[in-house]
């Protein structure tokens, strides 16, 4: 695999830090394993089989096997690339995830999901839904963490439009925010907390019309094509936005694919507006350290102690980890301690807990298991999908804690602070 960036020296560094090796303990389910897998098939030594595709699919793609590598090879990359092989002879398996992430990416049964897991709830049933895959994994009113202002400003409705609250006489900054599909459907507080908080520090949010799904569903489960045309669409919508400094995310996941449209789209005609696109996306936490952001005047101790998770392609991908940690910090007022393990994946891994729900089960237990040895009142992660992840977990092992985006504990002290807590 020669084209794939540095070769392999299979120094097994990698091993230790691959959480389908330290579960399973098979050289195979190894990213080791898995690059010998692939550059044997291509040599043609090794078939595309069964047992091939299955070790191969097993990869959650969480990249801690780049930040272990001392080699800097592009595991994630080629594994990515690797992936339409997988998707190609996948057969009823492959339709059947397909359409899986398929309900979770339509909006109209998501909301049919969501109305059902709430009715569930409500009746008592919460503790037997959490034990379903798919449908335990959405959140209940205790993970959604929904808030409101009480000065009649509602953020669910114009998450992303210019503000009729707190909007700053002279911005310091003008920036787009990725709503993201699925992630903003089930936790909307999310992004209505990360506008809130740009605003309140004098930083202006506009809309991008005709934005959508920054497609990494679609480029890990080896649909490559569907990828590329949704980063199209998406390097369209923002082409329409004038004088804009930056584009903002809330989603670690979404913001790893959007930094790598370049790559995505290397060779192309928007090859260069890739690049140019890429270069300016800003994980929400990163862009408030980068710029200055206020500490309230009232820190939010109710929600400590805070245990915080690194989310994967936050850590691994873009090499972010002092920012969401600082503003859990600036937030309650004290530093918030390491959940455990944060370098091994949670089992989210996108779609991971839909198509492989055993080992993503097993995974997640490991992160509720940690946080019973010295429960948190807070557990931060700064991705929605891992939230969702640990929440399910948490819930399963019978640990109280709540789970939120950090933007979501900044925003709570804001209001706090304002009197609106």
């Amino acid at each position: 695999m020669s084209g794939h960036g540095l070769p392999c020296v299979h120094c097994g560094l990698c091993l230790d830090t691959c959480p389908t090796y330290r579960l399973l303990g098979t050289e195979a389910d190894s990213p080791r394993g898995r690059i010998y897998i692939m550059e044997a098939i291509e040599s043609g030594e090794l078939e595309l089989d069964a047992q091939a595709a299955t070790h191969l699919s097993r990869c959650l793609g969480c990249l801690a096997c780049e930040s272990a590598c001392p080699s800097g090879v592009s595991y994630g990359r080629r594994i990515d690339e690797f992936r339409p092989q997988l998707a190609a002879r996948a057969g009823t398996e492959g339709i059947l995830k397909n359409a899986a992430q398929s309900l979770y990416t339509n909006p109209s049964l998501v909301d049919l999901g969501l109305r059902g897991a709430a009715l569930l709830d409500r009746f008592g049933l919460g503790a037997l839904r959490r034990q379903a895959p798919g449908l335990g994994l959405l959140p209940s009113a205790s993970t959604s963490g929904a808030t409101t202002d009480n000065d009649g400003a509602d953020w669910k409705v114009t998450p992303l439009r210019r503000s009729r609250v707190h909007q700053p006489l002279r911005a310091r900054l003008r920036v787009a925010l990725l709503s993201g599909c699925v992630g903003d459907q089930m936790m909307p507080q999310i992004n209505r907390d990360s506008v809130e908080v740009l605003q309140r520090n004098g930083i202006e949010v506009v809309e991008m019309p005709g934005q959508g799904c920054c497609g990494a569903l679609a480029l890990h489960s080896g649909r490559r094509d569907e990828a590329v045309a949704l980063a199209r669409a998406n390097l369209a919508a923002f082409a329409r936005i004038d004088d804009v400094d930056a584009f903002v995310t809330s989603a670690a996941g979404c913001g790893a694919l959007v930094r790598d449209y370049d790559h995505l789209l290397a060779g192309t005609d928007v090859g260069e507006e890739a690049e140019a696109f890429s270069a300016l996306c800003r994980d929400v936490c990163e862009l408030l350290v980068e710029v200055g952001f206020k500490t309230p005047s009232r820190p939010l101790t109710s929600a400590g102690p805070v245990a915080y998770h690194d989310a994967c392609h936050l850590l691994h991908a873009r090499g972010i980890a002092a920012a969401p940690r600082k503003v859990c910090e600036v937030a309650t007022g004290s530093a918030p301690v390491d959940l455990g393990e944060n370098n091994l994946c949670c089992g989210s891994a996108g779609s991971y807990n839909l198509d492989h729900p055993v080992l993503a089960e097993q995974l997640g237990r490991r992160k509720a298991v940690l946080a019973r040895q010295s429960p948190p009142t807070t557990v931060a992660v700064g991705n929605v999908g891992c939230m969702l992840q640990i929440a399910r977990a948490l819930e399963l092992e019978g640990v109280s804690a709540v789970v939120r985006h950090p933007v979501q504990l900044l925003a709570a002290a804001y209001r706090q602070s304002a009197g609106r807590g």
